[in-house]
C-alpha cells in the first residue's frame, strides 16, 4: 500500500461511517449477489430482505460521503432464485434502492461477455448491469473524451479529425477467466475486469480524486486507481484477501495507463492488456 491507496478490513457498513461527508468523488463496487459464493467470512446466502437491507445501508452512506458532483456505479446481475431458479433481476432492486436514497440515475450500463457456462433449460446469461447514479443531474464528472472508442465507419471523410465515438451504454469486457486467475495467483471467486473499472474511473473522476469501493474483494478498483493516479479507499470484510490485494497493487498497479487507451480497436486493447499481464512477475 502507499499513502494514496489504503484498504481497511471490517464491515463496510461501520467503516463507511468513518468517512467524512462530501469527501469522495466516485464509488464503484460490486456487492455479493446472494448466490452462495464462498468468499470466506461472509455468508452469501441470506434472505432477500436482509440483502436489500445491506445494500440500502451501504447506499445511504455512499450518498452522504459523495461530493456534490460525485457518482456511484453499482454492478449487479440477474440471478437464479430458489429451487426453481426463477430469475431475480438484482439490478432493478439496486435501481429502486438508489432512487430511495435520492440518487438520480444517469445510465444503466449493460456489461456483456462470453466466457461463462451454458444453460440447457433457458437462455444462457451473458450480461450484468452497472447502475450509474449521481447526486445532481446538472453537476457531475463525465470525461467523454477520455473514453471515446474508434468509429465504426472507416475511411469516412466526414470523420477526419474526429476523436472517436461515444462508447454507448452497452460494453463488452471479457470476464476474468481461470487462466488469468492462475497467472496472477488470484483466489477471490468474483473479480470484475480491470479494463472495465479503468474506463469507469477515467470517465467519472480526475487525477488526484478519491474513489472508494466498499466491497473491495481482491482490490480491482484500487488497482485501477493506482494506474490512473487516483486516491483510493477499499473496505473488505475478509482479511484473507489482504496479501492478494497488496500483491495486485504491486504488480498490476504498475501497468502503464496507456495500455488502456480507448482509441484502439477491441482486439488491440485486448491484446495490449494480455501482453501487460503476461509480462508481470508474480511472486507466489
Amino acid at each position: 500500500m502507499n499513502e494514496n491507496i489504503r484498504i481497511e478490513f471490517g464491515d463496510c457498513r461501520e467503516l463507511l461511517k468513518t468517512i467524512p461527508d462530501n469527501s469522495v468523488t466516485l464509488v464503484v463496487t460490486s456487492p455479493p449477489y446472494n448466490i452462495g459464493k464462498k468468499y470466506g467470512k461472509y455468508s452469501d446466502k441470506i434472505s432477500l430482505e436482509e440483502w436489500k437491507e445491506l445494500i440500502n445501508d451501504v447506499t445511504k452512506e455512499i450518498y452522504r460521503i459523495l461530493k456534490p458532483n460525485g457518482s456511484f456505479f453499482l454492478n449487479l446481475s440477474p440471478i437464479p432464485l430458489g429451487n426453481d431458479k426463477e430469475i431475480l433481476p438484482l439490478p432493478y432492486i439496486g435501481y429502486d434502492i438508489m432512487k430511495e436514497n435520492n440518487f438520480k440515475i444517469r445510465n444503466i450500463i449493460t456489461w456483456t461477455f462470453n466466457n461463462m457456462q451454458n444453460c440447457t433449460n433457458r437462455l444462457s446469461g451473458r450480461y450484468e448491469n452497472i447502475v450509474w447514479g449521481v447526486k445532481d443531474l446538472n453537476n457531475y464528472i463525465f470525461n467523454l473524451d477520455e473514453v471515446r472508442i474508434p468509429y465504426i465507419t472507416k475511411n469516412d471523410k466526414r470523420l477526419v479529425g474526429g476523436i472517436g465515438r461515444n462508447p454507448t451504454d452497452v460494453w463488452y469486457f471479457d470476464r476474468v477467466n481461470n487462466m488469468t486467475k492462475k497467472k496472477l495467483d488470484l483466489t477471490h471467486p468474483t473479480i470484475y475486469p480491470l479494463p472495465m473499472i479503468v474506463r469507469i474511473l477515467k470517465m467519472s473522476s480526475n487525477i488526484g480524486d478519491t474513489i472508494l469501493d466498499p466491497f473491495a474483494g481482491s482490490g480491482t478498483s484500487l488497482v485501477a486507481a493506482k494506474i490512473l493516479n487516483r486516491k483510493a479507499i477499499g473496505f473488505e470484510l475478509d482479511t484473507k484477501y489482504k496479501n492478494e490485494c497488496e500483491r495486485r497493487l504491486a504488480t498490476e498497479g504498475n501497468i502503464p495507463a496507456s495500455v488502456f487507451d480507448e482509441y484502439k480497436s477491441d482486439e488491440e486493447k485486448k491484446q495490449a492488456f494480455l501482453n501487460a499481464i503476461s509480462n508481470l512477475k508474480i511472486d507466489k
